[in-house]
């Protein structure tokens, strides 16, 4: 999101007629850290009298959206500003589906903890106490009848409590 922004700003100001140079410059000037310094090694690139691709080879590769504006601008002979804001656009997109897909996959990753923490209180809370409380009644003659003892055999008797 902060080099979508750099390249809004860029966008600004190449639209309000700032040299590529100045422009790159101003931005870099005006962004924090993880933007100031590839901003600043493509202006001094500039500076120095390399062409525009070979400028932007030296910024990360978060840069290359940037990069393909400026050539197709210089290709076409157009002004970059409105493919500066198309390209930042695109990266805001991206960006928004690559967290919904994070946000996706968190969802099915929790499932499982979840389910293993609470299918087991859900069988202990509710279908214990359901099954003790129909047993229950029966008594230890119809748990006898479960079993299909006929008479009570006191060497059984440990099979119907346990």
């Amino acid at each position: 999101m902060v080099v979508a922004h750099a390249m809004d700003l860029l966008a600004l100001a190449l639209a309000g007629g700032a040299p590529t140079v100045a422009a790159v410059e101003a931005v870099s000037a005006a962004t924090g850290p993880g933007v100031r310094e590839p901003l600043a090694r493509v202006a001094a690139a500039m500076r120095w009298g390399v062409d525009g691709d070979g400028a932007w080879a030296g910024a990360s590769s978060a840069w290359r959206p940037a990069a393909g504006a400026f050539a197709l601008a210089a290709r076409a002979g157009a002004p970059p500003s409105t493919l500066l804001r198309r390209a930042a656009d695109d990266l805001r997109v991206g960006e928004s589906e690559r967290i919904a897909v994070a946000g996706a996959k968190a969802g099915v990753r929790i499932v499982l903890p979840l389910g293993l923490c609470f299918l087991p209180a859900f069988v202990l809370l509710t279908v214990v106490p359901l099954v003790m409380g129909l047993v229950e009644p029966l008594g230890l003659h119809g748990c006898f009848q479960l079993l299909g003892v006929e008479q009570v055999d006191a060497t059984r008797v440990g099979e119907c409590s346990a």
